[in-house]
């Protein structure tokens, strides 16, 4: 398909290249119609000096919009005040048109902390990087204020190339399945950096794949901002009335670069551009509003001359800002900062001389003892205490949902669901479309609106997909807004081995989010803790990941109580205590460890078994204080060896407590080898006596 095989694709358009009116004018006042252009003139003015800024080297790498005013001012315009946005990285005039003073739109760009990007001031989210991840956030924001009776439409922005990503299907489909009032806008500028739209999909354009997933969709020339305007009217006003969404496809032209480090000339000809240039976004409605008298040539100029100067301005007062010290790097990472990061930052400053950051009692993470059980109890298996603990958070907040495939009308394929939506309404136990990606990322803009969440992945193996989600956005958003944002969001999943079950049903994936920052990674072992640390995570500002030893759903029974307790995040419980050596282990191992224990004092062998319960922020001071008594340790963990949570412990111990040490430390845990199939699963147990086996090696010396 060539260039202008897709230019004759019949757009909307209100007004052509020489500024006629060729369809329906939409209803505006003139002085919208002036303000129109403002923003825009005033958008690629900041555009064309950003790209000078970086140039001069005093910005960093920066994405230009020139061709794109039109189809950002034309939309953002469109929403009311209270309607959320969601950017992907090039909506400069977005931002603009939505009220962004131009030292935090540049401060992102030169690298500084976004601290006045107050996201819920703004009604913006900040900038996303992951091509199309923003995309389920809008879907789960709209969603999550719908069903709190607000009525606003969210809207999110991206390119062409975003159509491959998998974030957008599983965007488009949730914003059908849960008729979300979400405007979704494609700037569609036929590159995806070098890559043609030809290459990017067969489709004729993007407008039609809405088709797929039961939505509307428009196609719309995105440099003719009244076309843009009267299309996102409309697409906003159905959504509003709840008529669900729409899927713009705004084609424009991107006259740069895709950024700053980028050479179009490698990938498309001088000829391609001049066909384009006649459209120019600016250049056409410039000319309409001439026509109607309502532009200048002095007003052209003074518009310029203000614009220089405000950006002047900006560039200025960031010339000034100065840099925040060391400590800020850790400051927004967690509502509260750990311990453990405090220690790391300050043996950062201590390794270049400077004076170690003293944060304020209230800021840092403060562990507190475990809860007597008090009031009635009852029995209960894991899998009903943490049945209960959603149900409880679901009476205390009628706002929570519940997300995830089968957690409704089955209760899950582990039955932990069951009843709450019988209880509850399909509204707040949602059954979801069988994408992980999506179920974390719409949960993740039910979150970023306010809404606590609980988004269950069916297995361990299955999570792997929602990792960019996880990783990119669930644990750095509240860093990246600089405190602005917080994520009352739980994620669970059935954790580990042990149950004779097929490949990806079996694996313990937590040290891959224990390394990635801003998230809290718990893994209890008995039916009194999950229910208590899944009750704290249900009321923690930080988002948590919380894994549950599926062999221990209902392997043991113990009292717990029926009234709400919660157990502090980030503290181990001592399972046992013991003089001649320290265990360390968590989850599905605990019960393993203990029977090795039992077995050790058999032979005078005293055993100290440490339950971690949370593997990030973990007790470093409980394990490390028990080393020191002991002299000895030995970590057991089920999945593999190599960048364990096992590994961490012995690092981190060998640093504080190494001359305590009167024999190595050992690990037990599994090979790094993909966990085998059931049938030899035995083969990878650990047991107790692989547990007993480095006691004994350990007491040995």
């Amino acid at each position: 398909m060539t260039m202008e095989d897709l230019v004759s694709l019949d757009p909307l358009q209100v007004i052509d290249e020489t500024g006629a009116v060729v369809g329906e004018l939409p209803d505006l006042a003139d002085d919208r119609l002036v303000e129109m252009y403002r923003l825009m003139a005033r958008s690629r003015d900041f555009d064309r000096r950003a790209t000078g800024a970086q140039r001069q080297g005093r910005i960093g790498t920066y994405p230009m919009l020139e061709g794109h005013e039109a189809a950002q001012v034309g939309s953002a315009t469109a929403f009311e005040p209270d309607d959320f946005i969601y950017p992907g990285y090039r909506e400069r005039a977005v931002e603009i048109a939505r009220g962004m003073s131009l030292d935090v739109i540049l401060s992102y760009w030169r690298g500084l902390p976004t601290k006045q990007w107050d996201v819920h001031a703004l009604k913006m989210m900040t900038i996303a990087v992951p091509i199309a991840s923003q995309i389920p956030h809008a879907v789960g924001h709209a969603y999550a204020a719908r069903l709190r009776g607000e009525p606003i439409v969210t809207a999110t922005y991206f390119g062409d190339g975003a159509t491959s990503e998998t974030d957008f299907h599983a965007g488009l489909n949730f914003a059908g399945v849960m008729n979300a009032p979400t405007v979704m806008i494609c700037e569609n500028n036929l590159y995806a950096i070098s890559v043609p739209y030809r290459k990017q999909s067969a489709a004729a354009t993007i407008a039609q794949k809405a088709i797929a997933y039961g939505i509307r969709g428009v196609r719309v020339d995105g440099m003719d901002v009244l076309a843009m305007y009267a299309a996102t009217k409309q697409a906003a006003d159905v959504a509003r009335s709840g008529g669900g969404p729409t899927l713009i496809e705004a084609l424009c032209y991107r006259f740069g670069a895709h950024a700053t480090a980028d050479d179009a000339r490698r990938y498309r000809d001088a000829d391609e551009e001049d066909m384009w240039r006649p459209r120019d976004p600016l250049v056409r409605y410039r000319r309409f509003l001439e026509s109607r008298g309502l532009w200048r040539q002095d007003d052209e100029q003074a518009l310029l001359a203000a614009a220089a100067a405000d950006f002047s301005a900006a560039m200025d007062s960031l010339d000034e800002t100065a840099i925040p010290p060391r400590g800020d790097i850790v400051r927004h990472a967690y509502s509260r900062i750990p311990r453990l990061l405090v220690d790391q930052i300050n043996a950062l400053e201590r390794g270049v001389g400077e004076e170690p950051t003293r944060f304020d009692p209230s800021d840092v993470w403060q562990l507190d003892d475990d809860p007597e059980p008090s009031g009635p109890t009852v029995t209960m298996t894991m899998a009903d205490a943490i049945n209960m603990a959603m149900a409880d958070a679901m009476e205390r907040d009628p706002h929570l949902v519940v997300m995830g495939e089968d957690v409704g009308l089955t209760g899950g394929v582990f039955r932990i669901t069951e009843g709450l939506q019988a209880k509850f309404g399909e509204e707040r136990v949602i059954d979801t479309p069988l994408n992980e990606s999506g179920i974390v990322g719409t949960a993740i803009g039910m979150a970023v609106s306010g809404t606590r969440v609980i988004a269950e992945i069916q297995f361990d193996g299955f999570v792997y997909p929602a990792f960019d989600q996880i990783v990119n956005h669930v644990g750095r958003i509240r860093f990246r807004s600089q405190g602005h944002v917080s994520l009352p969001l739980v994620i669970r999943w059935p954790n580990g081995a042990g149950i004779g079950a097929h490949e990806q049903h079996c694996d313990s994936p937590e040290a891959y989010f224990a390394h990635a920052p801003g998230q809290t990674v718990i893994v209890p072992s008995t039916p009194f803790d999950a229910k208590g640390l899944l009750a704290a995570a249900l009321e923690a500002d930080d988002p948590v990941l919380f894994l549950e030893p599926k062999v221990l759903y209902r392997a043991m029974k113990e009292e717990v109580p029926t009234d709400h307790y919660t157990i502090s995040i980030g503290r181990a419980r001592l399972r046992r205590p013991g003089d001649d050596v320290t265990l360390v282990t968590y989850g599905g191992m605990v019960p393993v460890s203990l029977a090795a224990a039992e077995a050790a004092s058999a032979e005078g062998i005293s055993t100290e078994v440490i339950d971690l319960r949370t593997v990030y922020p973990w007790d470093v001071e409980t394990v490390v204080d028990s080393v020191e008594r002991t002299g000895r340790l030995v970590l057991v963990q089920e999945p593999q060896r190599t960048g364990g949570i096992a590994a961490e412990i012995a690092a981190e111990v060998a640093e504080r407590a190494g001359y305590s040490l009167l024999s190595p430390i050992r690990r037990v845990t599994a090979t790094d080898a993909p966990w085998p199939q059931f049938a030899i699963e035995r083969h990878a147990l650990i047991t107790p006596h692989h547990v007993l086996a480095a006691l004994r090696q350990s007491m040995a010396g």
